[in-house]
């Protein structure tokens, strides 16, 4: 299984990205940098791993999906979120594998799902991610866990000088902006009347 696995991810599509990607981070975090505290595409202390999103309300879907949703029970809002910094980074990368049509991810046996889990149900995931990690790619872009963009997870060990995102403005979330999956809902509901 897991030879089988090597195949296809080696086979899968790579791309290269340019252009603005932004993240969300706490205020006194360090700089643009990743973690290897694990994420979607990285298991906890396995690798560093830099999580990029666009468009914006990307962004802002992955705050809550993080701060706000594990907690919603006890009354947590977006408001009550201590302030965040927002990052905007100009990238230029290599050697991406490319999860964002549906049959690259059923190539690496990834299904829709797999992409959407709830947050910390990741680990189907993580077995794509430590192939493609030790095959060298740079990272991994896919369809982002809240359909409303795309996530970039760059394994920042792999990454050349010259690949390395270049931060380009920096903006501050006093609290949280709309949940844009909610103003999502709403617009559906409208359409639909």
């Amino acid at each position: 299984m897991a030879r089988d696995l090597a195949v296809a991810v080696a086979g899968a599509p790579r791309t290269t990205l340019d252009g603005p990607w932004e993240r969300h981070v706490v205020v006194d975090w360090r700089g643009l940098t990743g973690s290897v505290s694990g994420g979607r595409w990285g298991p906890p202390g396995a690798y560093s791993v830099l999580y990029l999103a666009r468009p914006r309300s990307s962004v802002v879907a992955e705050a809550y999906r993080h701060l706000v949703d594990p907690f919603v029970d006890a009354g947590m809002t977006g408001d009550m979120v201590a302030p965040r910094r927002v990052l905007t980074c100009d990238v230029h990368v290599t050697e991406v594998l490319d999860l964002r049509p549906a049959a690259a991810q059923a190539a690496v046996g990834l299904t829709p799902a797999d992409l959407t889990s709830p947050v910390g149900e990741y680990e189907r995931c993580w077995r794509v991610a430590r192939v493609a990690h030790q095959l060298g790619r740079h990272g991994i872009i896919a369809p982002s866990p809240s359909n409303l963009g795309e996530t970039l997870a760059l394994f920042e060990r792999h990454l050349p000088g010259e690949e390395l995102p270049t931060l380009i403005a920096e903006e501050t979330w006093d609290r949280l902006p709309a949940d844009p999956r909610q103003l999502r809902l709403v617009r559906d509901d409208d359409t639909t009347a």
